[in-house]
């Protein structure tokens, strides 16, 4: 259990990160140390565990998602710390950090490598970048800025023939000098019930910490339906000289200030320490993990790890990526320039890095905790964007496919069909990587984005049903409930609005596209008819949804809003704004949502409500930063940080997104800009820009030069999610997309459905009750057609009407019935078809 302690503080003159200048901000006593090396007794507490920032600069994992025996562990990187280490799904934490700290034996200084808090300037220089831009391997540097010199360089690889965490880790000081490693754990997924222990050996000691009963394992479950209980084991190449299993004080204080506690083992929250150097050299350490609390496997693992040597590991770790990168191809727009192209790189190893092992296809929308410091980490939960969004899936599929990763494209597709898609044909807002529902939200996207996906594998792969993991009925079941259900979605892509949304709107009508061209391809023209009707009414219907035509706070009608309430987007209803933010006239909420119609190849770039709404666009979300033109998501955006740069904690200021920078591209390219600030090869060295050291693209970028003690810059990330896949998956798509000369994710079949005015057959469905008693409904229909599809629940007929009026005869069940009448040319192609729609809803109040 965390208690306090009281003990004699080492010296801290050189202000470092919870020392002098930052007094009682873990909650002991105040500091009293002075510049002249005076040390007296104080009190240090630890803070209540959390995790760390989102904003990462790397991650590592080997890219052996297709082995039959993978290695299973991921890690990332932030400011003086390895971070939120994943076994054996990457959606599964069981370390907060791993860290270092220097001590200095005879001035009594201690010195932190972790950077944990941004309103104190410590003493210490960091840096987390690349060392070889082949491979996602990592080189922390740490050294303090004063005149005692020190250095401490940690490069970071995961094993691949084991599941371990190597790091090589070298330093340059002083015989005074003592290096210890400090890992904070965090096993299954909770750092509030760990058992830790120290193991004396033949060199020194080893480490252990695994997941005690405490730990509920609901949310990370195995196959056989048991739970994770995770155990890891901390070695050094040459044992621990000093070692121990901390309380959360202890650990604080051995942080903050050298001061040592010796302790064999602690139940509750855990902090293992090791001193890893004593004076210059090179040590290797190991993170080992395995699963059933065998601490003794762990520590195996991590043992067979460095006596296996770290060059060695490195060596095969760095093969493996040169590997995939060599069965990718470059594209010229980033080949001709250094910086483009190592950001080209490294956006495709994470896309392919954050993909788990034993779920492939399962890539996760970040591997972060977006403001982390201030999210809880003591007990299980469902943290961080540790989870499978289908459309942040469609996002990296296009870039996949686009950079010739195929298998990787499929496994995403198959994965959603498989582990994601319920009975009934929906895909959830988000799930666990093995398919288990984290937030059930409905978004009409993410269930029409996956037929998407399925017809770009057929119609520019060749992997049509015969070669894939899933089936046309799981198609036919996707389609069949986005039109059912559609155009409205119970929230729209940002996940917080109802109603009418370009953007879904615009997904919906692609993916009933691409599955009626899939519909054809199997001879279900029936389907087929059905859906691409659908899709047409939709799209001609989507600007009378969503397009103001009076406008509000000033702004130019026509316009397209961010989501309409109803039908009506002149009606001026009240939009209250999540996360705290404001209730607004809801055609003065302004977004760019609508430029999916662009993309996805359903409205011309040069239509003249999308050329007005874009001028919309730039004269209320558009800012310009020191590395170019940024957007925020909508107005009103309370998603970010805090208004003096703290973490977001359900309300805050939303920031400027760099996804929206390489979907402006996207839409410019349709224009044809060839130069200037928004020509799309300057804005993708904008998206570059925004990229950290560690070239890893955020969620969202600093939008003000002006100073908050949080020190964020303008245009740099934030703690928000960092790398993001989509913004990853952005950079990828928009740089192919410069190659082509039109953006990589327009499906052709959308392209050319919707790039040619077409007439309409006549339908016309006669007098149709809104509720009735008959168990059957005699329907007049006058349509002059050659065909007529007639669709009620699971039922589909197919008339050839013999003159242009007939009656067809509907039997209704259930309570509400909706029939769909669609009425067809005879063209065979599908993509030529002329059709026409009319939908009707009655309610049966018969037994």
């Amino acid at each position: 259990m965390t208690r306090r302690r009281e003990f004699v503080r080492f010296a801290t003159g050189i202000g470092m990160a919870g020392l002098a200048g930052c007094p009682g901000r873990f909650g002991g006593g105040e500091s009293t140390a002075t510049d002249t090396g005076t040390a007296t007794e104080t009190a240090i507490e630890a803070p209540s565990p959390t995790w760390t920032t989102g904003r990462k600069f790397g991650v590592a994992t080997v890219p052996d998602h297709g082995d039959d025996a993978p290695s299973r562990v991921w890690a990332t990187f932030t400011e003086g710390a390895v971070t939120e280490v994943r076994y054996p799904r990457v959606d599964l934490l069981n370390l907060r950090t791993l860290e270092f700290v220097v001590v200095d034996t005879e001035d009594r200084r201690a010195w932190r490598s972790h950077r944990t808090d941004r309103t104190t300037t410590d003493s210490v220089e960091r840096s987390t970048t690349l060392a070889t831009d082949r491979a996602l391997v990592y080189e922390q540097t740490f050294a303090p800025t004063e005149s005692d010199a020190w250095e401490l360089t940690a490069e970071w690889v995961t094993d691949p023939q084991r599941d371990a965490l190597l790091g090589r880790v070298d330093f340059d000081g002083a015989g005074r000098h003592e290096v210890y490693a400090v890992a904070r754990t965090a096993c299954s997924q909770s750092a509030g019930a760990d058992f830790g222990r120290r193991v004396p050996t033949a060199d020194g000691y080893q480490l252990a910490a695994w997941d005690t009963d405490g730990n509920d394992g609901q949310h990370v479950v195995r196959d056989d339906g048991d739970s994770y209980e995770v155990a890891l084991g901390m070695v050094a190449e040459s044992g621990f000289s000093r070692a121990g299993a901390l309380e959360p004080d202890d650990g604080q204080a051995l942080l903050e200030a050298g001061e040592w506690t010796n302790n064999a083992s602690v139940e509750g929250v855990v902090d293992l320490a090791g001193r890893l150097l004593t004076g210059s050299g090179r040590a290797t350490l190991a993170l080992g993990f395995a699963t059933d609390r065998d601490q003794e496997a762990a520590r195996e693992t991590a043992r067979a790890a460095v006596d296996a040597g770290y060059e060695r590991a490195r060596e095969a770790y760095v093969s493996a990526w040169e590997a995939y990168l060599g069965e990718l191809s470059v594209p010229d727009s980033v080949a001709g320039d250094d910086e483009l192209a190592i950001q080209y790189r490294v956006a495709a190893m994470v896309l392919a890095a954050v993909e788990d092992k034993t779920y492939v296809g399962a890539g996760i929308a970040s591997p972060s905790v977006p403001w982390g410091t201030a999210v809880g980490a003591s007990t299980p939960s469902d943290y961080g964007y540790n989870f499978v969004w289908a459309r942040d899936l469609y996002q990296s599929f296009t870039a996949l496919r686009a950079m010739g990763d195929v298998d990787g494209a499929r496994r995403a597709v198959e994965y959603v069909f498989e582990y994601q898609q319920r009975e009934d044909g929906a895909i959830p807002q988000n799930t666990f990587v093995d398919g288990r529902l984290r937030w059930g939200g409905e978004q009409l996207d993410e269930v029409a984005l996956p037929l998407v996906m399925a017809s770009q594998l057929a119609d520019r792969h060749g992997l049509g049903f015969d070669a894939v993991e899933y089936s046309y009925d799981q198609v036919k079941a996707a389609a069949d409930y986005v039109a059912g259900s559609g155009p409205a979605t119970g929230q729209e892509r940002w996940e917080e609005e109802s109603g009418y949304s370009p953007s879904t709107i615009a997904a919906e009508i692609a993916g009933l596209t691409c599955a009626a061209a899939l519909a054809a391809a199997e001879d279900e023209r029936a389907d087929a008819l059905v859906w691409l009707a659908t899709a047409d009414e939709w799209a001609r219907s989507v600007e009378a949804w969503c397009a103001t035509t009076t406008g509000a706070d000033g702004n130019e009608p026509p316009y397209y809003m961010r989501v309409d309430d109803d039908t009506d987007p002149d009606d001026g209803a009240d939009l209250a704004l999540a996360n705290g933010g404001p209730t607004l006239d809801e055609r003065a909420v302004i977004d760019a949502g609508f430029l999916e119609l662009v993309r996805l190849g359903i409205v011309s770039a040069d239509d003249p409500v999308i050329r007005n709404s874009v001028s919309v666009v730039d004269g209320t979300i558009r800012r310009d930063t020191p590395n170019g033109p940024a957007w925020y998501r909508y107005n009103g955006d309370g998603y970010g940080e805090a208004a003096d740069g703290s973490p977001w904690q359900s309300e805050g200021q939303g920031r400027l997104w760099p996804i929206l920078t390489g979907e402006r591209g996207e839409y410019e390219l349709r224009r044809g800009t060839d130069s200037g600030e928004l020509s799309p090869r300057t804005l993708l060295s904008t998206m570059a820009g925004f990229a950290n050291e560690g070239r890893m693209i955020p969620e969202q970028v600093w939008d003000r030069d002006e100073p908050t003690e949080y020190g964020w810059a303008f245009g740099e990330g934030t703690g928000s999610a960092t790398p993001l896949s989509w913004s990853m998956a952005q950079y990828v798509r928009l740089a192919h997309g410069i190659d082509a000369g039109e953006p990589v994710e327009t499906p052709a079949i959308v392209a050319e459905r919707f790039g040619t005015e077409r007439s309409r057959p006549s339908l016309t469905v006669g007098e149709f009750p809104t509720t009735t008693e008959e168990s059957t409904l005699s329907v007049a229909v006058t349509t002059d057609a050659a065909e007529l599809i007639v669709r009620h629940g699971q039922e589909t007929r197919r008339i050839e009407p013999d003159g242009e009026r007939l009656t067809v005869e509907v039997p209704l069940s259930g309570i509400r019935n909706t029939v769909t009448f669609v009425a067809a040319d005879d063209t065979e192609d599908i993509v030529d078809a002329a059709v026409a729609l009319e939908r009707r809803t009655v309610t049966y109040r018969g037994e």
